[in-house]
């Protein structure tokens, strides 16, 4: 069994231009994603997964200078690039992680991978974690399935296909340690607001060579409580419901 790591990226944000690559001590910022995604132990291969589009060119490039691989497909079939990126590459299981979310933990990214195999589940969520560093276990099948019934080209936001019809088994592995359980901490990147509080999270761990835990997150912002204000005002966009063929 084939499993890898898919990093969903684009360079069309509006909020917060070019966000990705914005750069964070001297790096850009899905750079220092893919230091913390190379840590996870059981995923064979990290694929960079952007579109055809000319302005998503760096992004090949830097899947080049990381050594990591690189699919480009639909522009705004979010399922189906990821789909055809896991079938070219031979893919049974697939982590979801898109590249918005520097913080994404390794470690559980293993533990996810465990649960979703142990479980045979088509789909597994994690619950617990702060908003940006979880990620998704899927199933290739299950995304071939997904593309099938679809009645959308844009699906940016795509896992209600999994978790709001009865085509697909799916679960969640819930988070107990108290150390990472912070599901109101927001870290993921979507504003500048978002962009400041990861910035200032960088300056105070990052040492210019090593990834810093999740655990080293979360005991800072509750140090000091002054960070997570930084974007506490900001709200999560509402997923558009998802449409099915009849």
């Amino acid at each position: 069994m084939k499993v890898a790591i898919l990093i969903t990226a684009r360079l069309k944000s509006t909020r917060l231009p070019m966000k990705v690559i914005k750069m964070i001590h001297g790096r850009p910022m899905i750079k220092h994603m893919i230091d913390r995604l190379k840590l996870a132990k059981i995923p064979q291969e990290i694929i960079m997964c952007t579109s055809t589009v000319a302005q998503d060119d760096p992004l090949e490039a830097i899947a080049k200078e990381e050594g990591i691989n690189c699919f480009r497909g639909h522009p705004d079939d979010v399922l189906l690039r990821l789909t055809d990126a896991a079938k070219k590459n031979k893919v049974d299981v697939i982590i979801s992680c898109t590249a918005d979310n520097p913080f994404v933990d390794p470690e559980y990214i293993d533990r996810l991978i465990e649960f979703h195999i142990k479980n045979a589940n088509d789909f597994t969520k994690i619950e617990g974690l702060p908003f940006g560093v979880f990620s998704y276990a899927i199933n290739t099948s299950a995304m071939e399935k997904a593309c099938r019934i679809k009645d959308e080209i844009d699906t940016e936001v795509w896992h209600g296909y999994f978790m709001e019809t009865s085509y697909f088994k799916w679960g969640k592995l819930v988070v107990e340690d108290p150390e990472a359980f912070w599901p109101d901490l927001r870290l993921t990147v979507d504003t500048p607001e978002d962009f400041k509080l990861i910035s200032r999270i960088f300056d105070e761990l990052y040492d210019g060579k090593n990834v810093f835990p999740l655990k080293d997150i979360t005991s800072l912002c509750r140090q000091k409580p002054e960070l997570p204000k930084i974007n506490s005002v900001i709200k999560q966009k509402i997923p558009i419901p998802i449409k099915v063929k009849n």
